[in-house]
């Protein structure tokens, strides 16, 4: 007989991606284009992070369902220097220059939350293309960690060596999120997340990177008690680390879980993965092969990553807090 588990994981979730940037900034595609796009690649929202601005609430597109996709609109704000990012959610209105500190405060000052964007970005070794890390530590109030960059990931392995490269096979450059970004999550807390830094550039007017193929990456799925129907379901649930991130070319996660009951923790597996443990404080992690199904992974102190890899990449990462 087959032992019941002792936990309830979360019935409900919906799949995303964040860090989308439209015409309204620096993002080559308008929002009816952008949804398509999500729609086609099955998500269940889109959040929208345009530079400096909420001109796509003030055209309504906030809660706006596009059949069953639900499109959110944030922003992304950042320091005097160009550098040190926040990706916004959950205000209506912002203070679109200035220190970002200060930026920061207006932002909790609503009730919203600030998580830090590309937190630890290296430049490229192309002309033109800059970094912007994050630049005023850990000890600050922000609501958590942009842990996978999938834009940022790619650009740091390219060289003009082997640029056209990259571009071809793009998934080569970017398999898992950056370790010194999870190192960062263990300092600020929050939610650990994943999102695209989706533009659609285009390069001598061909698009490279489109919001599609991007959406079938990097995605942050959110744990919810009831179902999908409003976007401050989104934004509570980011503000209490209710989520995880998913690499969607790796297989769906949509019903991935985690629990814990009694210092164990249960992990829900739609499939097959390594799962690799790795502990506040800790170098290294511990990791065992598990299938398809529920289990009981043994005790664990929170807070905890919790990384499920496939075919050599990681498929499923997940920060865990504290109780």
């Amino acid at each position: 007989m087959i032992k019941k588990s002792p936990v309830v994981f979360e019935e409900y979730s919906a799949t995303g991606v964040l860090h989308v940037h439209s015409t309204r900034s620096d993002g080559y595609g308008e929002p009816e284009e952008i949804i398509r796009s999500g729609i086609a690649a099955g998500l269940d929202y889109i959040a929208f992070n345009d530079h400096r601005n909420l001109k796509l609430m003030d055209e309504g597109w906030h809660g706006k369902f596009t059949g069953s996709l639900m499109s959110i609109v944030g922003t992304e704000l950042q320091h005097t220097d160009l550098k040190s990012h926040l990706l916004v959610y959950g205000v209506n209105s912002i203070k679109p220059v200035g220190h970002i500190l200060d930026q920061l405060d207006h932002v909790l000052s609503m009730n919203g939350i600030a998580i830090i964007a590309h937190p630890v970005e290296v430049r490229p070794f192309i002309p033109g293309y800059g970094e912007y890390p994050w630049g005023f530590g850990t000890d600050v109030p922000v609501s958590g960690i942009e842990g996978w960059n999938w834009m940022s990931n790619w650009k740091r392995r390219v060289n003009i060596f082997n640029g056209l490269n990259s571009i071809h096979f793009p998934d080569k450059k970017v398999k898992s999120p950056r370790e010194e970004a999870v190192n960062m999550w263990f300092k600020t807390g929050g939610c650990l997340v994943g999102g695209a830094d989706a533009h659609a550039h285009k390069i001598f007017g061909k698009e490279v990177f489109g919001y599609q193929m991007l959406f079938q990456r990097v995605r942050t799925h959110i744990l919810l008690d009831k179902p999908f129907r409003e976007p401050s379901q989104f934004t509570e649930a980011l503000r209490h680390g209710r989520c995880f991130i998913s690499n969607a070319i790796a297989g769906d996660a949509s019903e991935y879980r985690s629990a814990v009951y009694d210092g164990q923790l249960y992990l829900k597996l739609p499939a097959s993965g390594r799962v690799v443990l790795r502990e506040q404080g800790k170098t290294s992690g511990r990791s065992v092969d598990l299938g398809k199904g529920i289990h009981c992974v043994g005790p664990v102190a929170l807070p905890v990553y919790i990384e499920v890899q496939r075919a050599g990449r990681t498929w499923i990462a997940e920060g865990r807090k504290g109780i």
